[in-house]
């Protein structure tokens, strides 16, 4: 017998159930070679601490003009290349699926809230075989906020039908932990992913974790005595 700690958890999606360092450092430097071609682009840690930021912030964020149009063209080359490249060694975590199967079974509801373009957040999820899981999936489009600020979040908490107090975000970023904590979400940090242990202790989650599997306890309490 068990009963729910919370009513729904919010997953992050880069760094949290997918492990997609490689293609997408892969993707961000091609696309930099595209915007700046006599500029060897960073090296792939330097390019990783940056994940889960939008991309014009990333861009900034790694040195790089921001004019409009070096901008676009930055962002119009990651996706292509990235939509072609997405899968190349791109895996689930070790415990992804036992968690969310276990999460799903116990009757809590399920959202995906990522800055990822909701095109691409779709066709990831459907790839790697974790749509049927989520009862909805929040991703990037034009007019939207990306995370720090807390609307994905409360929009994935409309959609659930359930209120603040009564769910978890589940992610590896600061992005993550501080649109939750704005949105007035309880919070958990996987320190599996894209971010150190050190680092995301140091933003104060609620809860941080070293393996997917770990989460269920979190959600559901086991009270079968």
């Amino acid at each position: 017998m068990t009963t729910l700690r919370f009513a729904a958890a919010l997953f992050d999606l880069d760094g949290t159930l997918i492990d997609s360092a490689q293609d997408l450092v892969a993707s961000v430097q091609q696309a930099l070679k595209h915007v700046v071609p006599d500029r060897e682009p960073p090296e792939g840690e330097d390019i990783l601490v940056q994940v889960g930021k939008p991309l014009e912030v990333i861009l900034r964020e790694l040195g790089y003009p921001t004019d409009e149009a070096t901008a676009a063209r930055f962002v119009d080359t990651y996706r292509a290349h990235y939509a072609g490249h997405f899968n190349e060694h791109t895996r689930l975590y070790a415990g992804v699926e036992a968690m969310l199967e276990y999460l799903r079974s116990a009757g809590v509801k399920l959202a995906l809230v990522t800055t990822k373009h909701q095109a691409q957040a779709d066709f990831t999820v459907e790839a790697f075989g974790l749509a049927h899981w989520f009862d909805y999936v929040h991703g990037w489009q034009e007019g939207r906020q990306h995370k720090p600020h807390p609307e994905p979040v409360r929009t994935a908490l409309q959609r659930l039908g359930v209120q603040p107090g009564d769910a978890i975000m589940v992610g590896d970023s600061e992005q993550d932990i501080e649109s939750a904590k704005a949105a007035g979400v309880a919070t958990c940090a996987v320190t599996y992913g894209f971010r150190p242990a050190w680092f995301l202790r140091s933003l104060r989650p609620d809860f941080l974790v070293s393996r997917a599997t770990d989460i269920v306890p979190i959600v559901v309490a086991d009270v079968g005595g």
